[in-house]
Formats: C-alpha cells, sequence, structure tokens
C-alpha cells in the first residue's frame, strides 16, 4: 500500500551530543553529563589537546593476547613454581571485569541514550584492559619464588592477613596513590602515560584498568604495599588474600568509573564522615571533567586535606524522558552465533563493527547451537529487550528480538511460530507502553515465512485484542529499495554501463529497484540469476548460470546463496587475467551487495573484482534525528543504520497511518529518501 503525504515533523533545534566524547576538549565541554555549574572551563580543559595528541593513535597489536595469556603457565612449569595461584587469580578478575560491565550496560547504558558509547572509546579500551591483568600475572611469578610465604603461608593466617591487607591499603596505599596521582598529573608525566587513561571522558567500569603500559609499572609499586608490608612486618600471607584484594580494588574502582549518579546523604552530607571514607562515582567522574581534582583512589579525605576536593555533578539522566515511554519498536531476531557475540550484554567492546566470520565452522554447526540456545531462552523468555534511543528529541524508539534464530527462518514448519511470536510481542508491548508502531527486521519479513509481513498486518487486524489498537507494521523496505537504487545510480560512470547482473531481482526490493532503473536508465539491460521469470520487459534476462555474473562490470546482489556456489561458479576463473591491455576472460570490478547479514565471498585469484556492502544508512553528525544505541549488534559501525531500520523510524515520525508490507510502492521510494536525506541520512559512501 503506497503511503499518503503526512505533513512533515517540526524539526528539532537542539544540537546532538557529541558522538566520541573521548576526543578532546571540545568535546569534554560539550558533554551532557556537565551541568552549568559544574562544567569545566575553557581554561581549565586547554592543556587536554596536547595530552590527546599524543595518544590518540594509539593501536596495540591484540592477535597475540591468548599467548600472552597462556606465556605465564609455560614459565611456571620451566620453574617449577605453583600456577594455580597465578590462573586462579587472573580468571578471578577476567570474569568480574567482565560481569561488571555486563551488569552496568544492562541496568545504566543500555536505556541511557544520552551517554552513547563512543566507538572509538570502546575499539581502544577494548584493546586495552586486560593488559593489567596479565602483566600482574607476569610479576608474579618472580614474587613466589622470591618470597615463598608471601602466599604459601598456612591457611590459618588467612583471616588475620585479611585484616592486615585492609589497614596497610587504608594507611599506606591511600596517600601513595593519591600523591602517585597528582605526579602522574605533571603536564610530562600526562603526555608519556596517564593521558592515555584520561582519553576516556564518558567512562565504563573497565576504563579503570586502562592505563598506559609503563603506568602500571608504578601501580605495582602503589599497590603493593597492601600485601607486601605486612608480610615485610609478619613474615606471612596467603594468596587468596591477595587474590581477594586485586578482585575487591577492581570491582571497587570499577565502581567509581561507572558513569552514573548515585547520591545517598552518607555520602554526600557535609556531617557524614562517608563524605570523606569512600568515595562515589560522580567522585571521580569530577577527575575526568576537571583533570585537576579528586585525585584520591576511595577515599576523598585526601583532597578534603590537600585542597584538591571539587563537587562534580552528573545530570544527564535528569533529562531522560519517561521510563515507559516506547513509541516505536524494530523487531528483531538472532542472526546466527556471530551476533550473540556482538551482542554488548556479553561484550560491549564488540557492540560495533562487522560480525566475525568462523571460517572452519560449518553453518549447520553454528545453526545447530544457535536452535539450542533459542529452545533456552523461550523456556524463561518470550523475547529480549535491546537497547533504547530518542527519535527527534521527542519520541523513543527500540530494538526488541523474538527468541528465534536462523533455524527458524530455514524449517517451514517453524513458520507459524515465528508469526505467533511477532503477535505476542507485538500485544505485549501494546498492552505494557501502548506502543503502536511495529517493525518488522530482516528474516521477519521474508516472503516465505510471511509474505513480507502481510500475514502479520492480517493477523494483527484479526486479533480480538488489537484489531482496535490502531497498530501499524512497517517492513521499511521502501526506504531499503531507495537505497539501494541510489547507491547504484551515484557510482562513478554509472551512466554508461550497458548491463548489470543481479542476484535476487525477484525479492521485493530488488524488483521494486529492477523496475525503477527500466524507468530512469531505459537504455540498461539487466541480466538477473534466477529459475523463475518475473519482470517482462525487453531488456531484461535471466540466466541459471551464477558465472555469467564475470561478463558484467557491476553485480547486485540482493539475496544469500550458499558460499560454495560461488566457489563453484568462480573457480574455473580464479587467477585468470583482466587487465584492460589483454584479452579478458571476465569484465567484473565490481559487486555491490545489500543482503543482510553482509558475509565477504572469497575472491581469492580475482584481484580486480572488489566486493562491497551497500544499503548502509549514516547519521548525521549535526542532525537530532537519532540519539543512543540505535546502531550497536547489527554488525555496523558507529552512526551507521540499516535503512530498513531508518524507514521503520522514519514511518514514525510522520506518524504514517497505514501498514507498510507486501510489495513495494516504487513511487513511494523517492518521498522515503527526500524525508531521509531531510534528517540528515545519507548512504555510506563506497571506499574504492
Amino acid at each position: 500500500m503506497c503511503m499518503p503525504t503526512n505533513k512533515k515533523p517540526e524539526a528539532s533545534t537542539l544540537v546532538s551530543s557529541v558522538g566520541d566524547a573521548s576526543s578532546s576538549s571540545a568535546a569534554i565541554l560539550a558533554n551532557n553529563a556537565y551541568n552549568n555549574s559544574t562544567r569545566p572551563t575553557k581554561d581549565e580543559t586547554k592543556h587536554i589537546k596536547a595530552v590527546t595528541s599524543t595518544h590518540s593513535d594509539h593501536v596495540r597489536n591484540s592477535n597475540y593476547d591468548l599467548l600472552w595469556f597462556l606465556g605465564p603457565a609455560l614459565i611456571c612449569y620451566a620453574l617449577n613454581t605453583s600456577i594455580a595461584p597465578i590462573y586462579a587469580i587472573g580468571i578471578a578478575r577476567i570474569i568480574s571485569t567482565r560481569l561488571t560491565l555486563t551488569l552496568h550496560y544492562l541496568f545504566f547504558d543500555k536505556d541511557n541514550y544520552l551517554n552513547k558509547l563512543p566507538q572509538k572509546q570502546l575499539e581502544r579500551e577494548g584493546d586495552d584492559y586486560l593488559v593489567g591483568t596479565v602483566l600482574h600475572m607476569y610479576a608474579q611469578i618472580p614474587l613466589q619464588l622470591l618470597f615463598p610465604a608471601m602466599f604459601f603461608s598456612d591457611p590459618s593466617v588467612i583471616g588475620i592477613s585479611a585484616k592486615r591487607a585492609l589497614i596497610s591499603h587504608i594507611l599506606l596505599v591511600e596517600p601513595l596513590y593519591y600523591f602517585a596521582h597528582r605526579w602522574l598529573h605533571i603536564p610530562e608525566n600526562m603526555k608519556s602515560m596517564h593521558g592515555f587513561h584520561h582519553l576516556s571522558i564518558s567512562t565504563l567500569p573497565s576504563t579503570s584498568l586502562v592505563q598506559n603500559f609503563n603506568e602500571h609499572f608504578v601501580y605495582i609499586a602503589v599497590f603493593g604495599p597492601a600485601f607486601f608490608a605486612p608480610f615485610v612486618l609478619y613474615g606471612e600471607m596467603h594468596w587468596t588474600i591477595i587474590g581477594a584484594y586485586l578482585v575487591l580494588f577492581d570491582l571497587t574502582n570499577a565502581y567509581g568509573h561507572m558513569n552514573i549518579k548515585y547520591r545517598h546523604p552518607i555520602f554526600t552530607s557535609k556531617y557524614s564522615p562517608f563524605q570523606y571514607l569512600f568515595y562515589t562515582p560522580e567522585f571521580h567522574l569530577g577527575h575526568h571533567a576537571f583533570f585537576r581534582a579528586n585525585y584520591a583512589l576511595f577515599m576523598p579525605i585526601w583532597d578534603h586535606m590537600f585542597g584538591s576536593w571539587r563537587e562534580y555533578k552528573k545530570t544527564d539522566t535528569d533529562k531522560l524522558l519517561p521510563a515507559d515511554q516506547q513509541d516505536f519498536v524494530f523487531i528483531g531476531h538472532n542472526a546466527g552465533l556471530a551476533h550473540f557475540l556482538t551482542c554488548p550484554e556479553w561484550d560491549v567492546y564488540a557492540a560495533y563493527g562487522p560480525f566475525r566470520t568462523f571460517k572452519y565452522l560449518p553453518y549447520s554447526v553454528e545453526f545447530m547451537f544457535c536452535n539450542l540456545v533459542g529452545a533456552f531462552c523461550r523456556l524463561v523468555m518470550s523475547c529480549y529487550t535491546c537497547s533504547r534511543y530518542m527519535i527527534n528529541d521527542t519520541l523513543i524508539g527500540r530494538v526488541i528480538c523474538i527468541c528465534r534464530t536462523p533455524i527458524d527462518y530455514i524449517n517451514p514448519k517453524r513458520y507459524s511460530l515465528v508469526n505467533k511470536d511477532i503477535v505476542k510481542l507485538i500485544k505485549s508491548q501494546n498492552k505494557k507502553h501502548g506502543t503502536k508502531c511495529f517493525g518488522l527486521g530482516n528474516l521477519n519479513k521474508m516472503k516465505q515465512v510471511n509474505d513480507g509481513g502481510q500475514l502479520i498486518s492480517d493477523m494483527v487486524k484479526a486479533d480480538p485484542e488489537l484489531k482496535d489498537k490502531d497498530i501499524r507494521v512497517w517492513t521499511g523496505d521502501t526506504m531499503t529499495a531507495a537505497s539501494v537504487y541510489h547507491q547504484l545510480t551515484e557510482l562513478p560512470g554509472f551512466d554508461t554501463l550497458d548491463s548489470i547482473f543481479f542476484v535476487g531481482a525477484n525479492g521485493k526490493i530488488g524488483n521494486a529497484v529492477c523496475k525503477h532503473l527500466l524507468t530512469t536508465k531505459p537504455n540498461l539491460k539487466i541480466r538477473i540469476y534466477s529459475l523463475s521469470h518475473t519482470l517482462d520487459h525487453p531488456n531484461v534476462t535471466y540466466t541459471s548460470d551464477l558465472a555469467d555474473l564475470l561478463n558484467h562490470k557491476v553485480v547486485v546482489l540482493g539475496k544469500q546463496l550458499s558460499p560454495r556456489k560461488y566457489a563453484k561458479a568462480l573457480a574455473p576463473f580464479r587467477g585468470a587475467s583482466s587487465k584492460k591491455q589483454e584479452l579478458t576472460p571476465y569484465k567484473c570490478r565490481l559487486i555491490l551487495d545489500y543482503t543482510v547479514p553482509y558475509i565477504p565471498i572469497d575472491l581469492n585469484g580475482f584481484k580486480n573484482i572488489e566486493h562491497h556492502q551497500i544499503a548502509v544508512l549514516e547519521t548525521s553528525p549535526s542532525s537530532n534525528f537519532l540519539k543512543g544505541h540505535f546502531d550497536i549488534g547489527f554488525g555496523l559501525e558507529q552512526h551507521q543504520i540499516y535503512p530498513c531500520h531508518a524507514g521503520c523510524i522514519i514511518n514514525t515520525l510522520y506518524d504514517r497511518k497505514t501498514d507498510e508490507v507486501g510489495e513495494i510502492c516504487v513511487q513511494d521510494m523517492m518521498t522515503m529518501w527526500k524525508r531521509g536525506q531531510e534528517l540528515g541520512l545519507s548512504n555510506r559512501p563506497l571506499k574504492f
């Protein structure tokens, strides 16, 4: 059904928050966590530029991290010292850190669309947050050899050793850290070491562990007295206390780097001793905001004593729209094992970037594993609620996934179960939040499953509870078709092309794109890979030979085929020449792929053919159209969005009253594209 012409929503006049709040003094001043009374002045942040420029290009090769982690085992074996304490402590610290990250995302970051996780920061911290833990594992080896009683005293000393370690921390570590921290803020030391940590302005719990490599040795010297001093005085200590101290230290340090507001009179009243004895996250966030204040570790008393304490208040959560507001839901599903691994609940550092590929894992094995996980999930939940984001400063959208995996979309016997889950989700979200606008993601709108969403629309209209609720169901495919069309027509030299090869032209997106191309480019010939003929046009021909794609300069992929099919079709031509000055066995130069998820084709031996993902939109940094985590877990970069998702959001914003299901209305493609451009959306540029 073609859409009616709706009135354009009133544009927002606010300026969007900075995407990567970790890279400049301007970002610090613009960061939405600050209010007028606690915002750093320009003079206070003028020194930041030199610090960030020193460290911002840091890149660490993480390809050998597993070998570094296993290294202590080999050394311990060679030196005949115990491996168990080293790995017990190391693994406990890693698990506690990952668990803290998961809980922090679930309860704080997921719904706080004003505190977006910047991709640049996540990539940097993801490479470095475990370096200190592994380094401490190596440092423990010589200590075990030199001072065995510090680790292997009789277990009866565990209780008293814990008390001694706590006292040593309060009397030695806290003051040592305060003065060492001030020393690290000397400009020369900031540039050489500590500035790397301060690249993160909007912090994560694990930001506490991200340090310059040399700085880790400073902290070994500062924190070591907590258990080394009692050992020197009493000649006894136990590795379980050292491990417990390090884990608790990591957790307490992570608490201070949580980007949350926690205020209680016991910590904020000037009459409460706890204001001086234990810190809050806002205390340490103030240090990251002001740089030259709030240096203390866990006890602010040292800043009060030496005049470096400064009040800081985080206010961004005060500006969030009501927690129960939910104007739009994009209904997703699991897309395989790689999709699980990009869930920020599992690994926040993998939230952005392309899906991982498992070259040696057969799809059948991967999908069976995902099927088992999906079956287990359905025992305890009907759906999974993902991130919340804001639309045009007034509306709230959210991604919610039904507990379905690829096998559910492969096996026709499960199609009805998928559709029932979708309608069940629509019913529950309408009842709970009054949500009326729903988008169908990827396989949830497959023609085989529900006729491109038409069956879902019919089921909603027939449901006694939903038929009078003004529910609207959209696929967003109109925007996808518009994106693909413009990506093609904007290619350099596209007007001079005589033909293109199209895989998936019989699908509704491919069909709409081809129809529009045949109208606007009357001389263009389209060769379609398919056994069924759905387009009747003199410029359209069909083939069942996939290798025919090599005879066309531009190839468009709109349907996922088995990698084996491509391998078989291309095998006879691998390594053949395609230089212009020679007789060339193939003309193909460019393969443009809008399938989701994007899976690279093996083009070894075809050095002049490039394979690119298309139909990915970018949001304008100056636009208020979208704020928050609308872009994580999709295999995309930050500020990117699939056009079907964006199309559904645009429908919500324009208050479209009709469903967008079934076949695509070609005349709507240009309307949707114009609306997207007005909202700051554009195709991601191709890099040839």
